[in-house]
């Protein structure tokens, strides 16, 4: 359950909900998503009748979501910019905000997408982030199972926590990463990205890790899914609506957004890591044009 103290993107926290959600309690978390116009006029009995529900089921629901009941889901359906109603970028038209499709209409409209997927993503955290960090905190070995698009963010991770020093691995290739899996154990850590908690080779990576004692933590949209039962700690990402085709590449970004914060959450936990982040830095120069190091403000 999605814990109540933490800031309130209600839209976002039905759609995570949606796909474990009871039938009843399903139609009204449908009705409240594509009704959301009109859903300040309505009271209990109403929103019952139209979604064709009981009461029972509207409160049940409001539970479910952390909220105390139709009362405070009343609030927040009236709370200004529950989706992300203010104009981050002002310029839609073509060049220089003039009229016509023209690129700053498309970039609007992704970067637009892509902050609302992050707020949303934002808005489903809970302690499980903690528990994520210290166990990772800990890890003797990290391991990185995806496949496909997914590899992305975790070849990301991949260089961004060896050049912490951490000892991990992020192979792409479904054998290696059960080769990887079956030598993990207790106090070392597996993470699974998988979008949609069904890819079949990142599942079987991550049951062979929790089965040799390894914590295993999963980066995924599906809070109903064989990869939610195969790990001890869920994080969940957020994508605003799944009919368009700018949601392929929101997802990874919520992803490499979360894979970044347990980097910098690992480097103020670890003073150390700052030594060996630098070293690495310094010996990644070499592969820099002359001139870098003076246009960066690095002394030579």
């Amino acid at each position: 359950m999605i814990k109540k103290d933490y800031p309130h993107q209600l839209f976002a926290k039905l759609r995570l909900q949606l796909p474990t959600l009871a039938k009843a309690e399903m139609k009204a978390a449908e009705y409240i998503l594509e009704h959301r116009d009109k859903l300040y006029r309505l009271n209990l009995q109403e929103l019952a009748d139209n979604s064709g529900c009981s009461q029972a089921a509207i409160i049940r629901l409001c539970k479910v979501i952390g909220l105390d009941g139709f009362k405070q889901l009343k609030a927040e359906l009236n709370r200004p910019g529950q989706e992300a109603g203010a104009e981050l970028f002002p310029n839609s038209g073509g060049p220089l905000g003039g009229s016509g499709p023209g690129m700053a209409k498309v970039l609007k409209e992704v970067f637009s997408y892509n902050v609302r997927s992050l707020q949303d993503t934002f808005s489903l955290y809970t302690e499980e982030y903690d528990r994520a960090l210290k166990a990772i905190l800990t890890a003797n070995r990290l391991a990185f199972f995806s496949i496909g698009n997914a590899s992305m963010p975790c070849q990301y991770a991949y260089m961004m926590f060896r050049r912490m020093g951490y000892n991990c691995t992020a192979d792409i290739d479904p054998d290696i990463q059960m080769l990887d899996a079956a030598n993990l154990g207790k106090g070392d850590v597996a993470i699974a990205v998988s979008h949609t908690g069904q890819t079949r080779h990142v599942v079987a990576a991550a049951e062979l890790a929790h089965k040799n004692g390894a914590t295993t933590i999963c980066i995924t949209k599906n809070p109903k899914s064989p990869l939610i039962k195969a790990c001890d700690i869920h994080l969940f990402t957020a994508t605003a609506d799944t009919s368009l085709n700018m949601e392929l590449v929101a997802r990874r970004i919520a992803e490499y957004a979360i894979i970044e914060a347990f980097y910098h959450a690992v480097r103020e936990s670890r003073p150390e890591t700052e030594r060996l982040v630098n070293e690495g830095s310094l010996a990644m120069r070499i592969n820099k044009l002359p001139g870098f190091a003076r246009m960066n403000g690095i002394d030579e």
